[in-house]
């Protein structure tokens, strides 16, 4: 079927077949009006949306890019983050070494107009699985990703409260976010310094909004003068920490710990029942921190990928050891 499909951007015309995809690839229904909030109005602008036709019209793939700022030594550049492709079920399996898999087609489609738009970074947050296909694209004409792996480490909420660690949190209160403020874009400035950051996701206020508004997002304050020590923001439905955020390096484990203890004591009300722990991604700048706590390793491996589509901005700059990543960028 890859030889008859046609790849290119996504128009307004296409909505309803791309609707009807994503019920039948077994993604569950999404409304015109949920594509517009969560594709359309983004802080950085409409996401670019690339999909496979057949010859009937009919959308049978999709990809999307959504727009970010990355910050990388000090300077901004526009950046896309892409998600796993959308397929009907005819197009799942099957050999990349013989064919081209429809995610590259997709993939091609989106980068020439990258390109033209000014783009200079393009990053993933793929399915482990998924690293074999980034691996094998140089044979289709894409040229190479960097890629990295994590391990999984999960804190146990009552764990972390017989622990040495717990004591980490003396000093700081934990509380809902109320609004991602001012405050925020300060922090944010002090943690690309301190850490530093020399690649990264730019964390200002609107972004962390349209980000984090749907998980369960926590602040973290100094107890003494009630200023900013960092936020965590966890996935309602599973429980992984899909961003966290310190002033510091040394405030990365208060946080942790600030947070642990909340999430324990809101279990059964504004946690669900059913996280029981807090699945973090153990990137290269957080480890130091997850040391102090009794993390227990899941079996499971968190993958990254990034390329640059700017002639101008190396790979080796944005290799994946210079990122300071996490799940929900």
């Amino acid at each position: 079927m890859g030889e008859r499909l046609t790849y290119r951007l996504f128009e307004e015309r296409d909505l309803p077949s791309l609707l009807r995809l994503w019920e039948q690839a077994g993604w569950g229904v999404l409304t015109a009006e949920q594509w517009r909030e969560w594709y359309v109005e983004t802080p950085h602008g409409a996401c670019l949306v690339t999909v496979a036709v057949d010859e009937a019209g009919e959308v049978v793939a999709q990809e999307m890019f959504m727009p970010s700022v990355m910050c990388v030594d000090g300077g901004e550049v526009r950046a896309l983050r892409f998600s796993a492709p959308i397929l009907r079920q005819e197009l799942r399996g099957g050999s990349l070494r013989r064919n081209e898999h429809p995610m590259i087609g997709l993939y091609k489609a989106a980068a020439t107009e990258a390109k033209r738009r000014g783009f200079s970074i393009v990053y993933s947050l793929p399915e482990y699985g998924w690293l074999s296909i980034f691996r094998l694209a140089p044979r289709f004409g894409v040229s190479n990703f960097a890629q990295a792996n994590y391990d999984c480490v999960a804190l146990p909420f009552e764990a972390s409260r017989a622990s040495d660690a717990y004591g980490v949190a003396g000093g700081v209160v934990a509380q809902p976010v109320a609004e991602f403020g001012e405050e925020y874009d300060a922090l944010w400035s002090a943690a690309k310094e301190s850490f530093p950051i020399h690649c990264g996701v730019v964390r200002r206020r609107d972004w962390l909004r349209f980000r984090n508004s749907g998980r369960i997002a926590v602040e973290v304050r100094d107890a003494s003068d009630g200023s900013l020590v960092g936020y965590t923001a966890t996935k309602r439905q599973t429980g992984l920490l899909a961003d966290i955020l310190a002033r510091d390096p040394r405030d990365v484990a208060r946080v942790l710990a600030a947070t642990l203890r909340w999430l324990g004591d809101e279990r059964g009300r504004s946690v669900p029942e059913a996280i029981t722990h807090l699945k973090v991604m153990r990137t290269p700048v957080l480890a130091p921190s997850l040391e102090v706590f009794d993390g227990e390793m899941v079996d499971y491996k968190f993958a990254f990928t990034c390329n640059t589509f700017d002639a101008a901005l190396s790979l080796d700059r944005i290799a994946p050891e210079r990122w300071f990543v996490m799940p929900g960028d």
